[in-house]
Formats: structure tokens, C-alpha cells, sequence
């Protein structure tokens, strides 16, 4: 939940597209850059959904929320940025299956947690932008270049900080478990 640029609504940012495999070399290339890899890619997927924003229509935090799913998933499909669907998870949190993010481009393994900073980054600069407010998004699944979607969470920051407890807690309880397995080996 580190801080991201503020939204600039600035339209004279010229979009510049690029091909999948570009984006696929540069996130694999800055997440192996550790943690200020991670975060400059997610930086820049968030810069990258506040100006996606733009292709949604004047209003598109006035459509229904099934009108609103349903234009960003053909927004998505026609970028190339594969396709998303929304799952609501509860009142106040959300879900987002996206198959064939452009990081997962060239990976075959599906991966446990956090791997597609940049496409957190969309999603996160597209909800908050529609919202008018800071959305928070955690990727909780990577399906790299499998048959699976990578699954996100979304909500407000101050919903979300359950979750993130929640899955630090998770990823305590499953590594304790691991070492006192390698443990009980040796």
C-alpha cells in the first residue's frame, strides 16, 4: 500500500502504445530489480489506467457498475491488455479475473502472489480515477501464461487493510509450516 503519483487529469499526455512483448521484457527486467523494480512498474500501470480512463467516455463514473465492467473489458481486449471480469466479493470488496495480462506474456507457470505490478498499477489507476478516490488493488493470484486469470482484490484503502493482515497472516502460517517441514527433515 506504498503512495502513488497523484491522478493528473492532463490530456495533453500523448498514449504511447507498445507491443506485448516489450512490456513483458520490461516487467520481468524491473521486477528482477527487487522492490523499487516492483514499485516503479506498478507506478507506471497506475499512470498508464488514470489515462486508459480517458478512452471509457466523459463520465465513466456514472455508468452502472455491470456498464462500466463491461466497457473497460472491451477497452482492455481492444489494447491488447487481454480481458477482465469483475466478481463482487463483498460489499465493500471486489475481484478482477484478467487473462493474458501483457506481463504475463513468455511465463508458463502459474505463480502464488504478488507477480504483475504493472497490471496492479492499471487496475488501481483506472477504479481510483472512476472513483474520485485512492482504490487499492492486491494481486493474489498470477495465472502466467497458463489456462488461469491473474485474480486481483480491489476496495478502498481502509477496507483493504484487512486483506493485506489476511494475507500476511496466510503467508506467515504457510512458511512457519514450510520450515517446520524442512525442519523435521533435516
Amino acid at each position: 500500500m506504498s503512495s502513488l503519483p497523484p491522478m493528473s487529469s492532463d490530456r495533453s499526455d500523448p498514449v504511447l502504445a507498445i507491443p506485448r512483448s516489450a512490456l513483458a521484457l520490461l516487467s520481468h527486467r524491473c521486477a528482477g530489480l527487487g522492490a523499487d523494480g516492483m514499485r516503479a512498474l506498478r507506478e507506471a500501470g497506475y499512470r498508464a489506467g488514470v489515462s486508459l480512463v480517458r478512452t471509457l467516455g466523459d463520465d465513466p463514473g456514472g455508468l452502472s457498475v455491470p456498464e462500466f465492467w463491461e466497457r473497460l473489458a472491451e477497452t482492455f481486449e481492444e489494447s491488447g491488455l487481454g480481458s477482465v471480469r469483475f466478481e463482487p466479493v463483498s460489499a465493500v470488496i471486489g475481484a478482477v479475473a484478467w487473462r493474458s495480462s501483457p506481463e504475463t506474456s513468455g511465463t508458463r507457470s502459474e505463480r502464488s502472489g504478488a507477480q504483475c505490478h504493472f497490471a496492479a498499477g492499471v487496475l488501481g489507476g483506472v477504479l481510483s480515477r472512476t472513483a474520485g478516490k485512492t482504490v487499492d488493488v492486491l494481486e493474489i493470484r498470477c495465472g502466467a501464461g497458463g489456462d488461469r486469470p491473474c485474480w486481483f482484490l480491489f476496495g478502498a484503502v481502509p477496507n483493504m487493510r484487512s486483506v493485506h493482515a489476511a494475507a500476511r497472516g496466510a503467508v506467515a502460517a504457510t512458511t512457519a509450516g514450510r520450515t517446520e517441514t524442512s525442519g523435521a527433515r533435516s
